[in-house]
C-alpha cells in the first residue's frame, strides 16, 4: 500500500472519529441546527415594525379663544399623533418631555391670525427628546406629516365654509356701490320709492357680500381650534378676521336704511348717515380684498410649518447612541464566554476530582471565580470606557469616538458591575448544562444571537409583540442598554427597574447555578 493511501486511511479516521464525536453530543447539534432557527422565528413572530403612534401635551396660549378640549386637537391631527393633555404652562410640558412622559411638546403660537394676516406662514413649535438617530429621523419625518395634515385641514375648513356663499366679492361691491350712486341719485330728486327698490336690491346683494366669509374671514375668523385671534392687530392693517362682523354690519345698515325709507317722512339726516356708514363698510371691504391679494399664496395653501427642535442633551449620532450598547454587549459575551468554559474546564481536565477531596466548597469555587472574573471585566470595561470617552489623539490620528458621559460615576460603574454579576452567573448556568466547551461556546453565541435581536441593541423593544418581549427582560444586556445611555447620554440616573432587574437577574442565575454545580460536585 502506498505512502499516500496510508495518509488517506489516517486522515478518514478522523473523520469518523470527529462524526462520532458530534453524534455523541445530542445537545451540541439541537443548539446549532434548532437554536438559531427557534430565534429567527421569534424575531419573525415577534417583531411588529416602527410604531407610528406618538404622543404628545399641546401647550396653549393662556389669552385668546383657543380650544381647552383636547378632543378638537385630536380630530385635527387623526390617530398618529395622541394627545395626552393640554396646558398653558410650558415649563410643566417640557418637565414631562424630559422625563419622557411623552414624545413630544407642541407650542400652539399665540398670535396666529395676526401672522397670517400679515402674510407670514406661523411657526408651530415641536419639541422631542431623542439621543436614537434613526427615531431622530422618524420623528421629524412624523412631524412633517402632521404639519402638512395641519395645513389640509385648515384649508378644507375654509373652503367648506366658502361653500356655503355664492358670487364673486369684487362684482357683488361694484353692484353695490352702482346701486348706493342710484339711491343718492333717487333721493335728490325725491324719489322714495324708486330709492326703496333699490334699498331691496342691494340686501339682496349684501348675501354675496358674505364672500369675504369665504377666503378671507373664513379663514382668519373660522371656528377652527388653532386660528382665533388672541390680541388687537395693527390698527394700520385691516383685520382680515373681522370681514364677517363687517358683512354683517353692511347687511344691518342696508336694512336699517330700508326701514327709514319705508317710513311717510324719511329723516333726510339719518338717511345721509346711513349712506355714509353703507359706503364706509364698502371700503372696508375693499381693503380686506386687496390685502387679502396682497398675501403669499404659500400662506394661504400652507399657513404653518413646524420648527421641529430636538431637546436631547447629546446631538443624535449613531457612535453616541451605539457605543454603550457595543459597550454592554461585549461585556455580557465575554463574562458569559469565561465562565461558562472555566467551569466546563473544571470537570473535563478533572480538576473538580481535586476540589472534592479538598477542603475548599463550591461556594468557595465560585466565589473566587466571581471576583476574579469581576475585576477582569473591570479593567476590559476602564480601557474601553476611556478609549471611547476621551478625545485622543497620537499625531492627529484620533484614536477614541468621543462618546460623552454626561452623568455621575457611581450610577455608571453600578449599571457596569451589576451587567458583569448578571453575566457571569449566566455563564456559570450555562456552563452547569454543557457538557463539552463546545456546546458552552454554542450556547453562548446563541445567548449573544438573542442579545443582539431581542436586547434593544439596535430595534427598540416596543417594536416587539409584547409576549416575546418578555424574553429581551431576561436577558442582562436589555437592562445594562438602556441603564448606560441614560447615565451616558442623557446625565440623569437609571429607571430603578434598570438596576434592580440587574440585581435580580444576577441573584437567580447565581442561585440556580449555585444549585446544580452543589449536585455535580456532590454527586461525583
Amino acid at each position: 500500500m502506498g505512502r499516500l493511501a496510508k495518509r488517506f486511511i489516517r486522515a478518514a479516521a478522523f473523520v469518523g472519529k470527529e462524526i462520532n464525536e458530534v453524534r455523541r453530543q445530542p445537545r451540541l447539534i439541537l443548539s446549532l441546527i434548532l437554536g438559531p432557527f427557534f430565534i429567527l422565528l421569534l424575531f419573525g413572530i415577534g417583531y411588529q415594525g416602527e410604531s407610528s403612534t406618538l404622543s404628545a401635551v399641546i401647550v396653549v396660549p393662556k389669552t385668546g379663544n383657543y380650544s381647552r378640549e383636547a378632543a378638537d386637537y385630536q380630530a385635527m391631527v387623526g390617530d398618529q399623533l395622541v394627545i395626552k393633555g393640554l396646558t398653558t404652562d410650558e415649563a410643566d410640558a417640557l418637565g414631562r418631555l424630559n422625563r419622557q412622559e411623552v414624545d413630544l411638546v407642541v407650542i400652539v403660537p399665540s398670535d396666529v391670525a395676526k401672522q397670517i394676516s400679515a402674510g407670514s406662514q406661523v411657526k408651530v413649535p415641536i419639541l422631542f427628546n431623542e439621543v436614537d438617530p434613526m427615531r431622530n429621523n422618524w420623528v421629524t419625518y412624523l412631524t412633517y406629516i402632521y404639519i402638512n395634515e395641519l395645513n389640509k385641514r385648515t384649508v378644507a375648513a375654509a373652503a367648506a365654509q366658502g361653500q356655503e356663499n355664492a358670487g364673486d366679492l369684487r362684482s357683488a361691491l361694484a353692484r353695490m356701490r352702482k346701486s348706493l350712486t342710484a339711491i343718492e341719485e333717487h333721493l335728490q330728486r325725491g324719489e322714495v320709492t324708486e330709492a326703496n327698490q333699490q334699498v331691496r336690491s342691494m340686501q339682496g346683494s349684501s348675501s354675496n357680500v358674505q364672500l369675504a366669509v369665504m377666503l378671507m374671514g373664513g379663514l382668519m375668523a373660522s371656528d377652527d381650534t388653532l386660528i382665533s385671534p388672541a390680541e388687537p392687530q395693527n390698527p394700520e392693517l385691516v383685520n382680515l378676521a373681522e370681514g364677517q362682523s363687517v358683512s354683517a354690519r353692511l347687511g344691518g345698515n342696508i336694512k336699517e336704511l330700508s326701514d327709514e325709507l319705508n317710513e311717510k317722512n324719511p329723516d333726510p339726516g339719518r338717511t345721509r348717515e346711513r349712506l355714509a356708514s353703507i359706503r364706509t363698510d364698502l371700503d372696508q371691504l375693499d381693503k380686506l380684498t386687496q390685502q387679502f391679494q396682497s398675501i403669499n399664496p404659500l400662506v394661504l395653501a400652507a399657513p404653518f410649518y413646524s420648527d421641529v427642535q430636538n431637546r436631547a442633551p447629546v446631538p443624535a449620532n449613531v457612535t453616541a447612541f451605539y457605543a454603550p450598547g457595543v459597550l454592554i454587549l461585549l461585556l455580557q459575551h465575554i463574562a458569559i464566554t469565561l465562565a461558562a468554559l472555566s467551569m466546563v474546564r473544571e470537570r473535563l481536565l478533572g480538576t473538580v476530582e481535586l476540589f472534592r477531596v479538598s477542603p475548599v466548597s463550591p461556594s468557595e469555587i465560585m466565589l473566587g471565580k466571581y471576583v476574579s472574573f469581576t475585576l477582569l471585566l473591570g479593567l476590559i470595561a476602564a480601557v474601553l470606557l476611556g478609549l471611547m470617552s476621551n478625545n485622543i489623539e497620537i499625531g492627529g490620528v484620533p484614536l477614541s469616538l468621543g462618546v460623552p458621559i454626561l452623568g455621575d460615576w457611581v450610577p455608571l460603574v453600578l449599571t457596569i458591575t451589576l451587567v458583569i454579576f448578571a453575566s457571569i452567573g449566566l455563564g456559570f448556568l450555562i456552563s452547569a448544562v454543557s457538557k463539552s466547551e463546545s456546546q458552552a461556546v454554542q450556547l453562548a453565541m446563541l445567548v449573544l444571537l438573542m442579545s443582539v435581536f431581542f436586547g434593544g441593541f439596535f430595534l427598540s423593544l416596543e417594536t416587539l409583540w409584547e409576549p416575546v418581549r418578555a424574553l429581551s427582560f431576561a436577558l442582562p444586556v436589555t437592562y445594562g442598554v438602556f441603564g448606560l445611555q441614560a447615565t451616558m447620554l442623557r446625565g440623569v440616573w437609571p429607571a430603578d427597574i434598570y438596576l434592580l432587574g440587574l440585581l435580580g437577574l444576577g441573584i437567580l442565575f447565581a442561585a440556580l447555578s449555585f444549585i446544580l454545580f452543589t449536585r455535580q460536585f456532590r454527586r461525583g
